[in-house]
Parts: C-alpha cells; structure tokens; sequence
C-alpha cells in the first residue's frame, strides 16, 4: 500500500504541478484502497492464497536419497547484537562432507537472518561443485517462499532472488 500511496502521492503532484489540477485527498487514500485490494484478489487468483500446512518437523535427521547431498542450516539470535549462522552438508550415508559457522555483528530480523543462512548454504554448495542437493531449514516462511520462488519488494526477497539466482546452476534443489 505504501507503494501504491507513493505513486498516486507522486502523479498528484504532476498534476498540480504541471496540469493546475488538484485531487482532494480522500479521493486518493480511496483510490489506494482499491488498487491494493484488487492487486491483493489478483495476487490469490494467481498464486491462490495462503493454505496452512500442519506438518511437523521429524525429531531425527533423516538421509537424503542417494548421490543426493542434504544441507541443514540455522541461524540464532542475541541480544548483544550477534548473529550466529551455520551449515552442515551430510550425504546419503549420514557422513559430514563439511560444516562452517559464521558470526555477525548485525540486529537482523529472525527472517532475514534465516534468509542470509540459507545463502550461505548456496554459496557452499556451489563453492564444493555439488549438483544435487536438498536444502533444510527451520523457517518454514522461507522454505515456502524459496519453494515457490515468490518474490517481491521486501529486504528478504532480495537476499531470495540471490539464492535463486544461484540455484540455477545445480541439477536439482529440493527445499
């Protein structure tokens, strides 16, 4: 809606400047309203909506199908400012093929740092040339964005867009 209100805020302007014409502000905040509303009818015709899922996380590590490598990530938060981020690849036996841990200085949002994890993963995975992979986080908003590639405007979907980006490379990710 913000967006929206920019550009209607925006063409206002034009029109006074360059038209002498003013649009009376309720007119506009209702213009808003509309517009958002049918972007957002749109948005569930095309990607249908929000569903919930009740699914649980399984309490053990479960292996991955074979020639497959499985990658589980996690970021933790503190209060002091510190942002640790880690990644383990195991393969289908269950043997570690590498592990690495990351320690920021940063106030990230729970979702951008489960977000800044999971590049870090991508940029493993590449780094060790591996093509089959399944990726496995806690975070089931970004698993669900990542699966479906939905991307927008926000600070996390620019951090999505590099992970996708970088996904195109591999055989086959699975999330």
């Amino acid at each position: 809606m913000g967006a929206i209100l920019m550009w209607f805020l925006w063409n206002r302007r034009n029109d006074m400047v360059f038209n002498g014409k003013d649009t009376y502000h309720p007119v506009i905040i209702d213009r808003v309203y509309r517009l958002a509303a049918d972007c957002n009818s749109y948005a569930k015709k095309i990607y249908g909506g929000v569903t919930k899922k009740s699914s649980s996380s399984p309490k053990t590590w479960k292996a991955p199908p074979e020639g497959t490598i499985k990658f589980n990530y996690d970021a933790s938060l503190t209060v002091e400012g510190w942002v640790g981020l880690g990644v383990i690849a195991r393969d289908w036996r269950g043997e570690i093929l590498f592990a690495a841990t990351l320690r920021v200085r940063a106030h990230w949002p729970p979702l951008i740092a489960e977000g800044k994890v999971a590049a870090m993963a991508i940029k493993l995975t590449k780094s060790h040339n591996l093509h089959d992979i399944i990726i496995e986080g806690n975070c089931q908003v970004l698993i669900n964005k990542l699966s479906k590639a939905l991307t927008f405007f926000t600070d996390l979907d620019n951090i999505l867009d590099d992970i996708l980006a970088s996904c195109v490379s591999f055989n086959s990710v699975n999330w």
